[in-house]
């Protein structure tokens, strides 16, 4: 009895898993004197770590963002760039997310 519910969880956790699938973010890129890469994390703090930037769900807040920006940033030259990463989703029945896509 235990086997079978176990078997049955375990069946009912694999149906249910999610894909990966890349989802578009925005970033603010600068050009920082001894960083290889550069982006703002705050309007007036910087990183050299693409993890460590604050991200955006569209161009238009971002765009806020460089306004809010500080003297010391903005000299910086700031630039919006659009970046892709994966987010692991649950797609429905009806869903297009590719079947071969990777379970996360």
């Amino acid at each position: 009895m235990r086997l079978a519910l176990f078997a049955l969880l375990l069946t009912a956790g694999i149906a249910r898993a999610g894909v990966l699938v890349n989802s578009p973010v925005w970033v603010v890129a600068l050009q920082c004197d001894g960083y290889k890469q550069c982006y703002a994390s705050s309007n007036g703090s910087y990183t050299g770590s693409l993890n460590g930037a604050r991200r955006f769900t569209d161009s238009v807040q971002a765009s806020r963002f460089v306004e809010s920006f500080t003297g010391s940033i903005r000299d910086k030259n700031p630039q919006i760039q659009q970046i892709n990463e994966p987010v692991c989703v649950q797609p429905d029945a009806n869903s297009s997310i590719e079947k071969n896509a990777r379970p996360c």
